[in-house]
């Protein structure tokens, strides 16, 4: 029998629960092995401290108080993440505003999509060309800057919009305070 297998069978043997096809076996190792007697032995004055103490007696109202108190304990009914970030109707029309945004500009991007479209000529269509040349022509280091920029701030606006009002005021007061002051 190896150590670890006998400490896993010290606390049934002291309460006298240890099956007796176990038994022998475990007192063979327990003559041969000083380190699982001193483990023994330990176990033994622990349980001997252990029955040496008194019992306190519980008050007789302790039912009825832990009552009283899960009673006036205030009762918390699990919110849903919707109900949680609680938007208002203009966070929830400004966020689905960017993402039309954000929609539009990806589809309008499209070449395919642009000659099913009747937009001739429609001055979109040429601020959103040039605005496309003008990405095409940026080397990729101006690029992932203009896209990291715009990406942060339409972020910030996303999260500022499903914050709630007092998050929002709170980050707004900070950055207020943070800006340098002109005199």
């Amino acid at each position: 029998m190896r150590c670890s297998e006998a400490a896993s069978q010290l606390q049934l043997y002291l309460d006298g629960r240890l099956p007796g096809e176990r038994l022998p076996a475990l007192e063979s190792h327990l003559a041969r092995c000083s380190h699982c007697r001193a483990e023994l032995e330990l176990l033994e004055e622990v349980v001997h401290h252990l029955e040496s103490f008194q019992l306190v007696p519980e008050p007789e109202d302790l039912s009825q108080r832990i009552m009283e108190r899960v009673a006036l304990t205030p009762q918390q009914q699990p919110a849903s993440i919707f109900a949680q970030l609680r938007p208002s109707p203009g966070e929830l029309l400004a966020a689905a505003l960017l993402a039309t945004i954000a929609s539009l500009g990806s589809l309008l991007t499209q070449p395919a999509v642009l000659r099913l479209l009747p937009l001739e000529g429609s001055p979109l269509i040429g601020l959103l060309a040039s605005f496309t040349h003008l990405l095409q022509s940026m080397d990729a280091t101006t690029l992932m800057l203009v896209c990291w920029v715009m990406g942060t701030f339409i972020g910030i606006c996303i999260t500022l919009l499903v914050a709630g009002e007092e998050l929002r005021s709170r980050w707004l007061r900070a950055v207020w305070e943070r800006l340098p002051v002109l005199h």
